[in-house]
């Protein structure tokens, strides 16, 4: 009989509860939004805390969400009468509302803390002293390696810019966001369009910053305009977070106040927020040189620096038109994709949110239903259009394994399928791994931590070339699983063995191409159904590709790409 929950942030949930931990969470989003919408209202005018951790709403780097689930779960126990022995937490904010909940309500258990290693409590105190140094010198290397480059700067046009807001990965220049964005223009209109680089982990920077002044690509470095003295103001962020006040706020009932002021202390983000405010800082000075901006396309996953991004053109650029580019699916868990009535009214995202399909739109309208929402090109999806190069090998039954960034939500992938290898005989059937391109494969081996499976194999390529030749796709939570359904081939979600379940698939696919599985009996069940599918079933999944690839998915065409832009002739 389970008894204790392990509600550590990341902690595991008895399987016996994993899939109403699931539910719960899914009725979890809109009360939860909301309770965050209400702390902005008093803090909305501080710039300082639209890039706080709790502002952002990502359930991935804020656990506010897992607590409030907890205490949804909680709640859910007591009225069903289950018994709860022990409750171990990994916050002291936490522990204190646990317990004086359980005395509210009559029950006795016990709520442990989880004991924290010595190490890890030494990097928790010293960390803020780190970051008060750490935080500017790491920027200020971008800023120097700008300096020494400067020689190589292409001179700006005199037309008004195009900016484009993305992302370098370590020293590779390649476009992983907007691909072919500007090969269908004339070169007289890329000669005006600009991408506007966040570096995330850079290498060799003097190199990297060369390749980029001397790209096809034009690139317009934020390190060109920002003055040494904005990377100090983040000194002032850092103790704004400790002096912040938080006045009594109410999830479900409960008061859970000092779980946001714990929050900001313990200076969660809080690498994220300095870059984002001098993100902000950076619009300040392109304002102040005089350089005409025509439209801005921002990379929207509404984090605190997209937030800070799109309050600070939408101060010194009023007039122009922004677009919030949302060229990716993904788990409906992600809230912070959705924006709300708050951040819309206090202007910290842009003028027009743009998703890859008109099956997208009211999904971006979930907490913002008068949101200015349309259609873009899908960019990182153009092989979903093109004909098809590749078909599985006949007589093997290839499996597709899609891993996300997450290397342990990826664990748990290999460790349901190692599971399923032991007990089923898979003459014929072959694993091919696909790891993201943030992670090796020596991670995933590390991360797996036990004998690695002959059978799994990883691979490399373009993914829609790799998806081509299977018959078969396992994943979580990415667009890949999407990609795949549009191509008719069936995809197999993996649900979580304790935590959350990342569904990227939209409501109203039809569930015969796609299925969710959280054990080795459905996962079993699963395989068996794709592996002996008939002609008929094979052509009517065809047919759910091509509406899929229809609605979900839109074309890029010059046309297209020109509206998005919001080029006249």
């Amino acid at each position: 009989m389970v008894g204790k929950f392990d509600f550590r942030y990341h902690g595991k949930i008895p399987s016996k509860y994993i899939k109403l931990w699931n539910q719960i969470s899914y009725k979890t989003h809109k009360p939860f939004s909301g309770f965050i919408d209400s702390i902005s209202r008093q803090h909305a005018k501080s710039i300082h805390w639209w890039v706080s951790s709790p502002a952002s709403r990502n359930t991935f780097t804020s656990p506010l969400f897992h607590y409030c689930c907890c205490i949804s779960l909680l709640q859910e126990l007591i009225l069903k009468k289950e018994i709860v022995s022990e409750i171990i937490v990994d916050s002291k904010a936490f522990k204190k509302i646990i317990e004086d909940y359980l005395a509210k309500e009559g029950r006795i258990a016990r709520v442990t803390f989880a004991r924290v290693p010595v190490k890890q409590r030494l990097k928790n105190l010293v960390r803020p002293i780190y970051m008060i140094f750490s935080l500017p010198l790491k920027q200020l290397r971008l800023f120097f390696a700008a300096k020494l480059t400067r020689s190589l700067r292409k001179p700006l046009p005199t037309e008004p810019l195009t900016l484009i807001d993305t992302f370098i990965y370590s020293s590779n220049t390649d476009d992983r966001h907007y691909t072919g964005i500007t090969d269908v223009l004339t070169e007289g209109e890329r000669k005006t369009v600009y991408f506007m680089p966040l570096f995330h982990k850079p290498v060799n920077l003097l190199l990297l910053f060369r390749k980029l002044r001397t790209d096809r690509n034009n690139f317009l470095l934020k390190e060109d305009f920002l003055k040494i003295r904005d990377y100090f103001l983040g000194w002032q962020y850092l103790w704004h977070l400790y002096r912040k006040k938080i006045s009594p706020c109410f999830f479900s009932g409960v008061d859970i106040s000092s779980l946001v002021r714990e929050e900001f202390r313990s200076f969660k983000s809080v690498s994220s927020s300095y870059i984002s405010l001098l993100n902000y800082r950076f619009v300040k000075r392109l304002r102040q040189t005089d350089i005409k901006i025509r439209f801005f396309l921002n990379w929207f996953e509404n984090q605190a620096v997209d937030k800070v991004l799109n309050a600070g053109f939408n101060q010194f650029y009023p007039g122009i038109p922004s677009i919030g580019y949302q060229g990716f699916i993904v788990t409906p868990h992600y809230l912070c994709i959705y924006p709300t009535i708050i951040e819309k009214e206090n202007n910290v995202i842009p003028k027009e949110v743009a998703v890859i399909g008109r099956g997208l739109i009211n999904l971006a309208r979930k907490f913002c239903p008068d949101l200015n929402v349309s259609v873009a090109p899908a960019f990182r999806f153009q092989g979903i259009w093109e004909n098809r190069k590749y078909y599985p090998e006949d007589h093997i039954f290839t499996i597709m394994i899609a891993l996300p960034l997450t290397l342990d939500i990826g664990d748990e992938i290999l460790k349901l399928l190692e599971r399923y290898l032991k007990k089923k005989d898979l003459a014929g059937v072959r694993f091919r791994i696909k790891q993201h391109p943030d992670n090796t494969p020596e991670m995933i081996k590390k991360q797996f931590a036990s004998l690695w499976p002959e059978q799994f194999k990883f691979v490399n390529g373009d993914f829609n070339d790799c998806v081509e030749k299977s018959n078969l796709l396992v994943s979580t939570g990415s667009s890949s699983c999407m990609h795949t359904l549009a191509k008719g081939i069936p995809v197999i979600i993996v649900g979580s063995q304790s935590g959350l379940t990342h569904n990227p698939i939209p409501p109203g696919i039809e569930q015969d191409l796609w299925q969710l599985c959280y054990s080795v009996d459905e996962l079993s069940y699963a395989i068996d159904f794709y592996m002996h599918r008939d002609g008929e079933t094979l052509y009517q999944h065809e047919m759910i590709g091509e509406k899929i690839r229809n609605e979900y998915f839109e074309p890029v065409t010059r046309d297209a790409v020109r509206k998005f832009f919001k080029f006249v002739d």
